[in-house]
């Protein structure tokens, strides 16, 4: 009868170098996903600068304007 789980006679040389470099690659993605939330975070709490808050507000007013001019079939 044959147990279960991992046989260390059948994992060679190769499979155990494959296996650390995986570890290594996650071990790298992790640390840059953390450093991009921590960029990211930074960046989501700096305040709107006003010249784009101008911006989008005349961009609201111009589309207001364009919705005015429609006829009822065209909407």
């Amino acid at each position: 009868m044959q147990k279960q789980g991992w046989d260390s006679t059948l994992v060679n040389d190769d499979d155990k170098g494959d296996r650390e470099k995986n570890r290594v690659i996650r071990v790298r993605q992790r640390a840059i996903g953390r450093e991009l939330r921590r960029m990211y975070d930074g960046v989501v709490k700096e305040p709107v600068p006003e010249e784009f808050l101008s911006l989008l507000q005349k961009m609201d007013v111009h589309e207001g304007d364009e919705d005015d001019e429609e006829t009822p079939e065209e909407r």
